[in-house]
């Protein structure tokens, strides 16, 4: 896998972090453009023949701004959830990177390098990071445009 650096990227979980949604910043029907999943390849599929995400992060945006919400399932042994929000303005830097970065730190996350402005590449790495944090079996990215 290429990396956006030679050293990997290391997530950690803090349960007693704050967390921050923002409900307006989830725009289904008008402004989605992209998702970025993270799903288990050692999951057994539903009756239905679904693999759920254990990670799922919408991008929304206009052409002004740029929104992440992103859920977090089973952060824990009892199967604690956890989700975060984040919103980019302006121009002259990748406006998705920073908006995921804003969404993983609310919702109790650090990395170990910011993908703040970064670019796609460093998002991938960061949920795949997360997938290690939370000790995922088989980690792979799922992503849909429109």
């Amino acid at each position: 896998m290429k990396t956006t650096n030679s050293k990997a990227q290391i997530a950690k979980y803090d349960p007693a972090a704050p967390t921050k949604w923002v409900r307006s910043q989830r725009h289904e029907g008008k402004c989605f453009f992209s998702s970025m999943s993270i799903i288990s390849l050692s999951d057994k599929p539903s009756i239905h023949g679904r693999v759920w995400p254990v990670i799922e992060a919408r991008l929304y945006g206009t052409g002004n701004v740029n929104t992440c919400c992103l859920w977090v399932y089973g952060v824990d042994a009892n199967g604690k959830c956890t989700q975060g929000t984040g919103r980019a303005g302006g121009y002259g830097y990748h406006r998705p990177s920073e908006a995921m970065a804003q969404a993983i730190r609310n919702a109790g996350f650090t990395l170990s390098r910011d993908i703040a402005g970064v670019g796609e590449e460093a998002m991938r790495e960061a949920l795949l990071a997360m997938a290690k944090a939370l000790k995922i079996k088989k980690p792979a990215i799922v992503e849909s445009y429109q």
